[in-house]
């Protein structure tokens, strides 16, 4: 039996500093452009070891969109508020964020039951992605801000919103999630045990993170995902793509261009465009 704390062969742990804890700058001895690491093995392996291996490296990148996406609502708040071209960089994130949604839960519920949601419950009963402490600041900041009805920034919420819950219903076409099915109330808030909990699962350790550091396992990650979908690609979700600025794996070059755009030490790491 597979156990929660097991990992895909050749995924590393993500290190990540804290919500609103800024990427260090880097080291003047070492210099600063990002030292991309050893590939990350793609797994030649049955459908469960796969859809294990896609929940895992799909989140990990999805945390680190939704790090670049926080930099452009916190530089708002900053400022005042969203510019046009701000509105349209936090749009393009979050339909990043709904493109990874459809990569890491691109299984069939069988095997999702057998591979995945097995082992987010040997981690805790009600596991939730609520507890995700990256998402919640994310919310945190939106909430902060006044945005159009109609705007871009709104139209990518929604399909988010639809994504996510098109995925879930796939996944779990009949049942609760883990979270409700043991009772679980978002209005009971979320205690940092869970969010640690949440971390540990995902292989998350929190800590000091050079922006170069950040990058690198940002664009390690990618380039496993690109080579993943090359060699598998996912077509089963056609009416769920057509929702996204362009395909899946235009989604991911979209981001390995944008993720290794070498910024000015001064700026917030994801406020470049394509």
């Amino acid at each position: 039996m597979t156990t929660a704390r097991e990992r895909p062969p050749g995924l590393d742990v993500l290190r990540l500093p804290m919500p609103g804890e800024p990427l260090a700058e880097p080291d003047p001895v070492l210099g600063a452009g990002p030292k991309v690491s050893a590939p990350v093995a793609r797994v030649e392996a049955d459908d469960s070891d796969r859809a294990f291996y896609r929940w895992m490296i799909g989140h990990h990148v999805t945390f680190g969109v939704w790090r670049m996406l926080a930099d452009v609502l916190a530089d708002a708040g900053r400022t005042g508020g969203l510019s046009e071209a701000g509105t349209a960089r936090a749009a393009w994130w979050y339909d990043c964020y709904s493109a990874l949604l459809l990569y890491a839960g691109s299984c069939t519920p069988e095997v999702y039951a057998r591979s995945i949601r097995p082992r987010m419950a040997a981690m805790h009963p009600a596991f939730s992605g609520l507890w995700a402490r990256d998402h919640e600041w994310v919310a945190g900041l939106l909430g902060t801000l006044s945005l159009p009805r109609d705007g871009v920034l709104k139209r990518a919420l929604k399909r988010n919103r639809l994504v996510h819950m098109t995925v879930a219903q796939m996944l779990v076409p009949e049942g609760a999630s883990l979270f409700k099915g043991h009772g679980g109330r978002a209005a009971n808030g979320v205690t940092d045990a869970e969010r640690d909990l949440f971390d540990e699962f995902f292989l998350v350790h929190r800590g000091v993170v050079t922006r170069a550091g950040f990058t690198a396992a940002m664009l390690t990650r990618l380039s496993a995902i690109r080579d993943d979908l090359a060699a598998d690609p996912i077509d089963a979700r056609a009416e769920v793509f057509a929702l996204l600025p362009t395909d899946l794996r235009g989604m991911v070059d979209e981001l390995i261009a944008v993720v290794g755009e070498p910024l000015p030490v001064e700026a917030p790491v994801g406020v470049a465009l394509p």
